[in-house]
């Protein structure tokens, strides 16, 4: 699948791009059906804050197989080598749920300088794709994104812990005000199988979850493989060592999937 010029235009000018329904809802199925397992499992790519809460669950292509289908899918690899213009590898690949009337949210930040900082990434080189597997609404604690604030770069931030996760180096509130003051804030919204491609120098953010309603995201960071993570500190699963191009699947890989499946029932 190819971006048009208008909408790569969109990209560079904003930072990000949303294709609602990108994936079908039979699509989408696959992937929530392995959830139940993946969210049983007891390994430390499953992520749980004191209370018990799921904060996240990382690099599923190693014991999912819908996943490892969906890391190479055109509709979302296609694009991530045209933005980043060079062959690509998955730097992170992980699942965030937010259960209904839950704590977890994430301050005002961007992805690339805990990339830098927690695993030497040299340059913003790589950008995050992702999958909506709920409905996300306004009440459900959707992405909110400053359109446009990728393009000042790298900014100072300070480590902020995360329970059940590595700390953040989110932005300070002064400098999220002069961002949002000049260009706002959006937040993407729409059904399951919406995606969104975004800059690794977006500053973004995401409130708890308020509804009754479950929302659950899947996240995969693109990096360039010639811009391979330099420094790591954190275990491969938050930062992978494996630098092989990730090779493109059928459009059909996670329906095929799901015809499989059928057939053995």
């Amino acid at each position: 699948m190819q971006l048009t010029d208008g909408q790569m235009a969109a990209f560079e000018r904003d930072g990000y791009l949303f294709l609602p329904e990108l994936f079908s809802p039979e699509e989408i199925a696959v992937l929530m059906g392995d959830m139940p397992r993946i969210w049983g499992m007891h390994r430390p790519e499953v992520l749980r804050a004191d209370d018990g809460e799921v904060r996240a669950c990382l690099a599923m292509e190693r014991y999912s197989e819908p996943f490892r289908r969906l890391l190479s899918h055109p509709r979302l690899l296609e694009p991530a080598l045209q933005i980043l213009d060079g062959p690509v590898y998955a730097h992170q690949y992980k699942v965030i749920p937010k259960e209904p009337f839950g704590k977890l949210d994430f301050p005002w930040h961007q992805d690339f300088a805990s990339w830098h900082a927690h695993d030497g990434m040299p340059a913003p080189q790589a950008m995050n794709f992702a999958l909506f597997m709920d409905e996300v609404t306004e009440f459900n604690g959707p992405i909110c994104f400053i359109p446009g604030s990728h393009r000042d770069g790298r900014m100072a931030a300070e480590a902020e812990p995360l329970p059940g996760a590595t700390p953040l180096l989110t932005l300070s509130p002064e400098d999220v005000s002069c961002l949002a003051g000049t260009n706002g804030i959006v937040a993407p919204k729409g059904p399951s199988g919406s995606g969104v491609f975004f800059h690794g120098c977006l500053a973004h953010a995401s409130a708890p979850n308020i509804s009754p309603w479950t929302r659950h995201i899947v996240y995969l960071t693109c990096n360039r493989v010639d811009n391979a993570i330099t420094r790591p500190t954190r275990p491969d699963y938050y930062a992978n060592r494996d630098f092989t191009p990730l090779e493109l699947l059928g459009d059909d890989c996670l329906l095929e999937l799901a015809r499989e499946t059928d057939a053995a029932e």
